[in-house]
């Protein structure tokens, strides 16, 4: 895990260039696979000899449960590999970030930035913030969402230890179209030029 924390560098030069980062098409693409074989799976029933076939009129409510919920998922997969709009951003103001729907964390929010690997959403990109100085939407959504997930990982526990109290949010970064490296680079770089200032 790597974390720059305010109050640790200074700004040096021009100030770093906006950067996007979208979904990748590829990689949510591949995430279809998994409920393909759902669906096939919850589709197959055991025909009167023990053969498995494919029967619609048999399935029961778990079967058809299961489909409307592999269904779902690949659904929303679709819908963000297509979607046109920047998933994380930084800029000058801050973090601006769709999913989660955290909205912008403007850098005088943010105590420390670090990396690690979660178990269900691989790469997570951890901002320690100060709720105070927060938009609405962003406390709001900080305020629901700290809980369990630094159980996790015990890199994002360390992380939650190293924060000094304040919570964190954790913004997925492996279905990205750029690589995890690249991002905890980018955004350290943010940091070191916006966050000390601030303090």
């Amino acid at each position: 895990m790597s974390v720059e924390e305010g109050g640790t560098a200074h700004r040096t030069g021009p100030p770093p260039d906006p950067v996007n980062f979208y979904p990748s098409k590829a990689k949510l693409l591949v995430m279809l696979i998994p409920c393909l074989f759902a669906i096939g799976m919850a589709l197959q029933t055991d025909g009167p000899e023990g053969e498995e076939r494919f029967v619609l009129a048999e399935m029961s409510w778990v079967n058809i449960m299961a489909i409307l919920i592999a269904l779902f998922v690949a659904f929303l997969l679709v819908q963000m590999a297509f979607d046109r709009k920047p998933v994380v951003a930084l800029d000058g103001q801050g973090i601006h970030c769709q999913r989660p729907p955290i909205g912008l964390i403007p850098w005088s929010a943010v105590i420390g930035v670090g990396a690690a690997n979660a178990t269900l959403m691989r790469r997570v990109l951890m901002i320690a913030v100060d709720p105070a100085r927060l938009d609405e939407k962003a406390r709001t959504y900080v305020r629901n969402s700290v809980g369990l997930l630094s159980l996790i990982s015990p890199s994002m526990g360390k992380f939650q230890r190293q924060a000094k109290g304040y919570p964190a949010v954790h913004i997925p970064i492996s279905h990205l179209s750029r690589s995890p490296r690249q991002i905890e680079g980018l955004a350290q770089a943010f940091v070191l030029y916006y966050v000390a200032e601030e303090d």
